[in-house]
């Protein structure tokens, strides 16, 4: 049925009561009053099109304006319904200027903002991000004690999520929460979201507390991941056995080897260096083997705090005597705490070899290839060749294949001795194993062997493998020409000194690098004639006795 056939005070009941009329309805129902029936405008109808304007495709706050000002031209009182419809459209549409307009029209004739009023204005400048002002207004409406509709404290978080302003949202919900407000599980889901995020710790941990470990909430493996590294970071060993626990009992989720680091690192930050260790024993029991990155902060905190080697090999004896596996990674920690402090304290090596001993006490697979180059690499900065040998003798008797790690350490040993021959022998080991020398340790064995006329000395500090790094400096390709800074100048700037000199050592490192490849030649030669090759297995060469 059409709005012709619908009497006056059907229509005007129409356009007072249907509030889901829409924008269009409105203008109709005023045309086929005011246009057609020729009512005369009063202010309920001056209500009703300014209340239409609140329409989110619609609505204009220039309309609205437009609007009061033809009442006042007409001599219509705005009454107080007319202004509260004119804020609640500028809610939607905001405009910081015709607000304020109303809210002088308001003051003016002595009316009061209704509690709807002060929402309706709260909306609208967190649409404008006056969010500053917003919360002066929300503030303001705590004083008055005027009840906040769970509605605009929702959007009021939502918009400060937005902005990262945590702080400000951690109160609010704090403040929420202790007057008996409900929150709703998506906004609690949203803000551990966005706070965890944004490692904001005290609303993250406030979230979790109040909503997973109550049972309310149950985030995702990604959300738990980022709460329990928040938890480490802060050192909260309390709330990183929370979050863990969650993950360990809930039955979508199951620890990974991130989760165990970080439950590590709270830990630590607490101080308890025995239950790090035990958290890779948990993990170890799971089938997991720590990695590198998950005990390098383990060692870290060790040497930050300068802890006792022996007092951290008993915790892994009491963890032991406890029932516990112990993850040889544990073992390598201390071996490498160990090596730290032997740089300085000579006497640790003894300490390390004792601590070897018992290896098979709390690990009965034995030592890896990566422990016995830890310990080598000790004895040898310490000077201990003995303790050394005594390593590397293990190696081959246990048969513990060694990398290329292994002979850097084994090479520089035996220089260090003075040993030239034996340094070279595993110095072939090393290339018939197809392994490279680093760039660090091609440095030393060059500046050790240039101290000594020794030929296997200078057969080592010659050898192409030595001088790769040396080379490959030159120009940037290996067994290039060097090119000094100097000869790239223009041809017009002329034969300097510098390029004179450059030109110089550059000829006399080639002539170098080919009397080395020559001595390289008559040694491997000799190798052929010899049956004195020393492989690893066979011919084992004590590295600490000089050479012939």
């Amino acid at each position: 049925m059409g709005l012709e056939s619908k009497s006056e005070s059907e229509l005007e009941t129409l356009l007072q009561s249907d509030k889901s009329a829409g924008f269009f309805t409105t203008a109709r129902v005023l045309r086929e009053l005011i246009r057609n029936r020729h009512v005369e405008p009063r202010a309920r109808h001056y209500k009703a099109l300014i209340l239409a304007n609140a329409d989110a495709s619609c609505g204009k706050p220039s309309a609205v304006r437009r609007l009061l000002q033809e009442m006042e031209d007409n001599n219509i009182a705005a009454d107080s319904g007319t202004l509260h419809a004119a804020l609640q459209a500028l809610a939607v549409h905001p405009d910081y200027l015709i607000r304020q307009e109303v809210l002088q029209k308001l003051r003016d004739r002595w009316l009061t903002l209704s509690p709807a009023g002060w929402h309706f204005v709260v909306v609208g400048l967190l649409r404008e991000h006056q969010f500053e002002m917003a919360l002066d207004q929300v503030a303001l409406m705590e004083r008055k004690e005027i009840p906040i509709e769970n509605w605009l404290h929702s959007s009021l978080i939502y918009h400060l999520c937005e902005v990262r302003e945590f702080d400000e949202v951690y109160r609010l919900m704090r403040s929420r929460i202790e007057q008996g407000h409900d929150i709703t599980p998506t906004l609690w889901r949203h803000v551990l979201n966005q706070a965890s995020m944004a490692d904001h710790y005290a609303l993250t941990r406030y979230v979790w507390q109040r909503t997973v470990d109550l049972g309310y909430l149950h985030p995702q493996s990604k959300v738990c991941s980022r709460v329990l590294e928040l938890a480490a970071l802060a050192g909260d060993a309390e709330q990183a056995k929370s979050v863990f626990r969650y993950i360990a009992s809930s039955e979508k989720l199951s620890p990974r080897h991130e989760n165990y680091a970080s439950l590590a690192k709270a830990n630590l930050g607490a101080g308890d260096l025995a239950t790090a260790f035990d958290v890779l024993c948990s993990m170890y029991q799971e089938g997991m083997i720590p990695e590198e990155t998950e005990t390098e902060p383990i060692l870290a905190y060790m040497i930050r705090h300068k802890t006792d080697h022996r007092e951290a090999w008993q915790m892994l004896k009491r963890l032991k005597n406890a029932k516990r596996d112990i993850p040889l990674a544990s073992v390598h920690i201390i071996a490498k705490l160990c090596r730290h402090y032997a740089r300085n304290d000579p006497s640790v090596v003894e300490d390390a070899i004792g601590f070897y001993k018992e290896l098979y006490t709390l690990c009965p697979d034995g030592a890896d290839v990566e422990v016995y180059n830890t310990l080598i690499w000790m004895c040898r900065s310490a000077g201990n060749r003995t303790a050394g040998m005594f390593l590397v003798k293990e190696m081959a008797s246990l048969n513990v294949i060694p990398n290329a790690n292994t002979f850097e350490s084994i090479v520089l040993m035996c220089l260090d001795a003075g040993n030239y021959l034996s340094a070279n022998m595993y110095f072939q080991d090393l290339i018939k194993r197809e392994g490279s020398v680093t760039p660090g340790t091609q440095k030393q064995i060059r500046k050790l062997c240039a101290q000594s006329v020794d030929e296997y000395a200078m057969r080592l500090q010659y050898h192409p493998k030595i001088l790769e790094e040396q080379v490959a400096t030159t120009d940037g390709k290996p067994g290039g020409d060097a090119t000094t800074e100097a000869e790239k100048e223009p041809r017009g700037f002329g034969r300097t000194k510098l390029v004179y000199k450059a030109r110089v050592a550059y000829n006399r490192e080639r002539r170098r690098r080919k009397r080395g490849r020559a001595a390289l030649e008559r040694y491997e030669e000799s190798l052929q004639q010899q049956e004195t090759e020393g492989t690893w297995e066979d011919d084992f060469t004590d590295p600490t006795k000089s050479g012939e």
